[in-house]
């Protein structure tokens, strides 16, 4: 503060000039920071990542930027709280969403994690439907899945 009234007072245009141009280049360099943060968030990322409930389960789907989905059941048989992370692979250009099953191993830490409330069948049957590849769309809070194969949708609101 003391350096700017003593630029005033001695009425330097030569070091003025100077600092309004470090002032200036310094106000450019953090513009162009900011946009460029902004155009890589909006076009770079995952358009889909974010949490989703399921319109017609208690189910709710987290996707995650690292290519992982999460799936919390709320209720699957007499457990409350399961929750399934599985690979999946987002294609942007495409529209598509593939999520990958789980292995055997996986499998059975699940159930041996549940102490036999939870049955394989029952695991494999509420996974089954999340198991497969989907055309997504996107519109306004609302996500839809349509199963490329069958043609089903799912339809999950944002969270």
């Amino acid at each position: 503060m003391e350096v700017i009234q003593m630029l005033i007072a001695k009425n330097d245009e030569k070091e003025r000039s100077f600092l309004f141009r470090i002032v200036i280049w310094t106000a450019t360099i953090l513009i162009i920071i900011v946009a460029a943060y902004f155009l890589i968030r909006s076009f770079a990322r995952n358009p889909i990542a974010g949490t989703w409930e399921y319109q017609d389960d208690n189910i709710t789907m987290t996707i995650q930027s690292d290519d992982k989905v999460k799936l919390l059941f709320q209720n699957l048989q007499e457990v409350s709280g399961l929750e399934v992370t599985m690979d999946c692979q987002v294609d942007k250009s495409e529209k598509t969403l593939v999520i990958k099953g789980l292995q055997p191993s996986e499998i059975e830490e699940i159930l041996k994690k549940h102490d036999g409330k939870l049955t394989e069948s029952v695991l494999q049957t509420a996974l089954s439907r999340f198991v497969t590849s989907f055309d997504y769309s996107m519109e306004r809070q609302t996500l839809t899945l349509t199963d490329r194969e069958y043609g089903e949708q799912m339809i999950f609101d944002k969270r």
